[in-house]
């Protein structure tokens, strides 16, 4: 809602020769005060209308009616209100299409990914892992849509990438003597001076052979996963599909019951890859690093 005007200076209400009056003066800066607060208080009635535009106490009031506990400290006002609408929007029929209008109020347009397995009743949300703040509404809200023959199945992804790039330089090699003679220990035999470079990095030349062969080497040098620098998992499952390695990995709620860090190690312990995250762990929880291999140069 767009802001409501009000007209606070009451001097100038005044007729010109009462403005020069140090008395009026002081009272109209005094009652301009008042009359700010109050216009004040009128916004925040209007504001306060709709729930996109309510305040914390606003919020905190549906929340109550609601029953939903609030984490003031780590959930901002605009996830609040958007909790507040989806709870009181989330009414049958249910379909994929009402899903996937949730996941966008929820998440974002274009950030998730959704895949029914028909055969074994199972509903997989890919989503970003870096921030999950939404990932206990999501859960809550497929809770109650979803029939309950159908598992829900919780699947953050970690993206990370590897860029190769080729450039080609030519060098002149310059001899340093006379025919018959050199002075052995005075100058080197022979030097190569740069002549520049005739092929630039971001020009393309990595063949897609290469590329997949770097991914598949990644793929044998990952030995296990690391959750929160002490849970150790070594089931993982694999694949490269072109030039982009994907690592996948389930976390049980025993295991964490909130992941902030994940890395990818290799045999000897060293680690790989590592990333800071935020991810709730619900009963079913599939970790997922997609680790694409491209040809291309780094700005900066």
């Amino acid at each position: 809602m767009s802001d409501i005007q009000f007209d606070t200076d009451l001097l100038s209400l005044l007729p010109p020769w009462y403005r020069k009056i140090l008395d009026y003066q002081q009272i109209c800066q005094t009652e301009q005060a008042q009359m700010e607060a109050l216009a004040a208080s009128i916004q925040a009635v209007a504001d306060n209308l709709f729930f996109q535009s309510m305040d914390d106490g606003s919020v905190a009031l549906w929340e109550r009616v609601l029953g939903i506990i609030p984490d003031p400290q780590a959930e901002t006002l605009a996830f609040r209100r958007s909790r507040v609408i989806n709870r009181l929007s989330t009414r049958p029929p249910f379909t994929l299409g009402f899903l996937y209008q949730k996941l966008d109020e929820l998440i974002g347009p274009g950030e998730w990914t959704v895949t029914v397995d028909y055969p074994n009743c199972t509903l997989y949300i890919e989503s970003s892992a870096e921030n999950q703040q939404y990932a206990t509404e999501v859960a809550l809200t497929i809770g109650r849509i979803k029939p309950a023959h159908i598992v829900y199945v919780n699947t953050p992804y970690v993206r990370t990438g590897l860029l190769l790039s080729e450039s080609i330089e030519l060098s002149q090699r310059v001899f340093h003597y006379n025919l018959g003679a050199w002075g052995l220990g005075v100058s080197p035999f022979a030097t190569e001076q740069g002549q520049g470079v005739i092929k630039m990095p971001d020009t393309p030349s990595i063949q897609p052979a290469l590329l997949q062969d770097t991914a598949n080497f990644v793929s044998s040098d990952i030995a296990s996963a690391r959750v929160n620098g002490t849970v150790s998992i070594t089931d993982l499952d694999k694949t490269v599909q072109g030039d982009t390695l994907t690592v996948t990995y389930a976390v049980a709620q025993s295991q964490a019951e909130v992941i902030t860090s994940v890395e990818l190690l290799d045999s000897s312990g060293r680690v790989l890859t590592s990333s800071t995250i935020f991810v709730p762990v619900s009963a079913s929880t599939i970790l997922k690093h997609v680790i694409p291999v491209k040809e291309g140069t780094l700005n900066g």
